[in-house]
């Protein structure tokens, strides 16, 4: 009980602080409630996660606490048409969905918008490091970024001519280690949802012109559902 009050007061706290002081306090606060809400008996995570059975997805965990997840998803489409889209900032915008705006911010460059808890934000920029037409793109967190992280897209044939095998690679290195992904985590930042959401509707967008939705479920079950 003593960590959830401190934990949840340095969190609110440090939110409301837009310095690095700021962070150190919220990323504390994060750690403390973690910690407070957490079961005694809940299975650690210093392995990191275990890939899906048969499937090529994978999730490593470094001892310094970034996150690297890879995802991979066959879409009906040429891989030069996904590069494409994909390079496209609207339609990136779509992808991402309600987990962050993402605006154009020069050539190569976007810039990142998270919505926080009690009215905050946290942004960064994102530039393009390195990119081979219809084959591969890779791009990172621009010099000072709150949470570090670099992102890469990868399309291949599929077999049996069933169209692109596209491969989503996400890293996230917060500040402070694991204590940071915990706060990452508890501001909504987590990075295997933020990679199956992305590459699921991509892919729906791609193959349909639409991104499933549900806004006419009257339960509203899995809205929102980002962590």
């Amino acid at each position: 009980m003593v960590s959830v009050v401190l934990g949840g007061t340095l969190l609110t706290a440090g939110l409301r602080r837009r310095s690095l002081g700021g962070a150190a306090l919220a990323l504390a606060g994060g750690w403390l409630l973690y910690r407070g809400v957490s079961r005694p008996d809940r299975p650690s995570e210093a392995g990191g996660a275990t890939p899906r059975p048969g499937g090529r997805d994978t999730d490593t965990e470094t001892q310094s606490g970034a996150t690297e997840v890879e995802r991979t998803v066959t879409v009906q489409e040429s891989a030069d048409e996904l590069y494409r889209y994909w390079r496209d900032s609207d339609l990136l915008t779509r992808v991402v969905g309600e987990f962050a705006g993402v605006t154009l911010a020069g050539e190569d460059r976007h810039r990142w918008i998270v919505a926080c808890p009690f009215d905050r934000s946290i942004e960064w920029e994102t530039e393009i490091v390195e990119d081979r037409p219809g084959e591969f793109l890779r791009w990172r967190s621009a010099e000072g970024a709150p949470i570090p992280n670099e992102g890469s897209v990868q399309f291949r044939p599929a077999p049996a001519d069933r169209g692109t095998e596209v491969t989503l690679t996400l890293r996230f290195d917060p500040p402070g280690g694991r204590v940071g992904r915990t706060a990452m985590e508890l501001l909504g930042v987590v990075p295997e949802t933020l990679a199956n959401r992305m590459l699921s509707r991509f892919k729906s967008l791609v193959e349909t012109g639409e991104i499933p939705t549900l806004e006419r479920n009257p339960s509203a079950r899995g809205s929102g559902d980002w962590v």
